[in-house]
């Protein structure tokens, strides 16, 4: 059995991999990690890649880049990496699989909405499997309270920049690489 990727789209999702490697970086230069926390620098690249490249890509992208930020540059740090982790991959495997479905904006939303209900559940595996008394909920909604500007500056510039893109990456056309 052959499997077809796309060279192109490969090439996409590497540079938003990078993107969400340099984005959050830039965002503690200029205000500290309670900057990055508010204004979720990390996930706009994974939503963006979901949207445009689909869920394979979305969720590939949402797992790898926090853990090679983590590996690499040290934040997010080991302790909340797990949540992290489940929350974004599953913000790039839904919107990838609604991006193309629904209409944008709703997509997005849908997304957000079930990379929190992710988090929320890793919390709670993650506490319970750790004797701890759970805290998912009250940690869900304050990290859904402080991170709301991130959520605007999301609404705001996702669907502009998915609607860019796609511009620049035609569904026909495209160059593929077939492996066996």
């Amino acid at each position: 059995m052959s499997k077809s990727f796309s060279v192109r789209k490969l090439c996409f999702a590497a540079m938003l991999l990078a993107l969400g490697l340099i984005l959050p970086q830039a965002f503690h230069m200029v205000g500290g990690q309670a900057v990055s926390s508010i204004l979720l620098p990390m996930h706009i690249p994974v939503l963006i890649c979901g949207l445009l490249l689909g869920g394979s890509y979305g969720a590939a992208v949402g797992c790898l880049t926090p853990l090679l930020s983590c590996v690499l540059l040290g934040m997010p740090p080991v302790a909340i990496l797990p949540f992290m982790v489940a929350e974004l991959m599953v913000y790039g495997w839904i919107s990838g699989l609604l991006g193309k479905r629904i209409p944008l904006y709703p997509a997005l939303i849908a997304a957000q909405v079930a990379g929190r209900i992710a988090y929320a559940i890793a919390l709670f595996i993650g506490g319970t499997l750790l004797g701890m008394p759970c805290a998912a909920p009250v940690s869900v909604i304050a990290s859904a309270v402080s991170g709301l500007p991130g959520l605007v500056i999301q609404w705001v510039f996702v669907p502009v920049l998915v609607k860019l893109l796609r511009r620049t990456l035609p569904e026909t056309g495209e160059v593929c690489v077939t492996t066996r």
